[in-house]
Formats: C-alpha cells, structure tokens, sequence
C-alpha cells in the first residue's frame, strides 16, 4: 500500500467512523465514541481490503481512492438530524487485466460482492457473539450491538443497486446472488433494530 493509498483510507474510514460514532459525542460519552468510531473505522477497512484483495486475487490493479464530494456527504451525514448514514468518502479502483465483457462483469461482480459480505459475516458473527454473551451472563452487551448494527448497515447502504455501489455491479454479474446477499443484509439490519 502506497502513501497516497493509505492516506486515502485513513482519511475515509476516520470520516466513517466518525458518521457512526457522532451520537456519543452529542452526549459527551467519550468512552463509547472511542469505541464506536474503533468500531466504525475498522468495519469500513475490513470492506475496502476485501475488495483490494479479491481484486488482486483475480490479477487486476486495485487501490483505494477518496472522492471529495463523496467525503463531505458522509461527513454531513454524521449530523443529529440526519436519519440516514451516507458512507461514500471514497472507492476502491479495480482495473482488470482483460476486455472480455464477461470475465470483467465477473471480476466487477465479484470484487464488488466481496465488500459487504465480509461486513455480513462480522455483523453475523457479532450477533452469534451476543446471544452467547447473554445467554452466558445474563447481560447484553451493548458495544457488540454496534458491531452488528454499523456491518449491516455498511452492507446494506452497499449493496443498493446504484452505481457507483457495490449493488449495481453485483446484480448486473448474479441478480440471484444479489437478491441473496440483499435479503441476508436486510435481515441482519432489521434485527439490530428489532433487538
């Protein structure tokens, strides 16, 4: 990883979890924006990383990039007032190795896919992890809460079919493994308000 590269996504993910840690700090809990912005920040590299990797997996260039007006939407999302979470500071790039129009809507698909799913799998993993923390102790633990609510979130807002998402390219590769993935992070997400 270059320095352009990491000052990109250390510009981003700071931004992300600020958007998801802003409520903690309109009521001066620094604890828990300590936590929750950790929380937010390593969410998002966890999803940028998997689309850098699996695109470098499928021998294509991949770096991430910031877009500045994107940055400063989600920057504003991070308002009180604001009830939705935007989280496009920036993209990873992926430039495939071929002109095949299939093999580079397969890789787009895939590279894609590989984001939210692996905000699906931590956000499933938390929500295992809390049950078992109560089931255990008779408490719920509410910092792992976050976890699974911020994953769902980052793989819902993703998977949206509108470009420039990870949702238009996935659904434009496999309609049915988007449906799939869509109805996995909605669910996810549904329980976290539901819970």
């Amino acid at each position: 990883m270059d320095y352009d590269e990491f000052l990109s996504l250390t510009v981003a993910s700071l931004a992300i979890g600020f958007v998801f840690a802003s409520s903690q700090l309109y009521r001066l809990s620094i604890v828990s924006f300590s936590i929750v912005f950790s929380i937010g920040v390593l969410s998002i590299i966890s999803h940028e990383i998997a689309h850098r990797q699996v695109a470098r997996l499928m021998n294509c260039y991949s770096r991430y990039v910031i877009h500045p007006l994107g940055l400063l939407i989600t920057l504003a999302s991070s308002l009180p007032f604001v009830p939705i979470k935007f989280i496009m500071p920036g993209v990873t790039v992926i430039m495939p190795k071929t002109y095949d129009y299939l093999k580079v809507k397969r890789i787009e698909g895939v590279t894609s896919l590989a984001g939210p799913v692996t905000n699906i799998v931590i956000a499933t993993l938390g929500f295992m992890s809390i049950n078992l923390y109560s089931a255990l102790t008779g408490f719920y633990s509410g910092y792992i809460y976050y976890l699974v609510y911020i994953n769902a979130w980052i793989a819902l807002f993703n998977l949206l079919p509108i470009p420039p998402l990870d949702g238009s390219k996935v659904f434009r590769w496999n309609p049915l493994l988007y449906l799939l993935s869509l109805s996995v992070s909605v669910g996810l997400f549904l329980t976290t308000i539901i819970y």
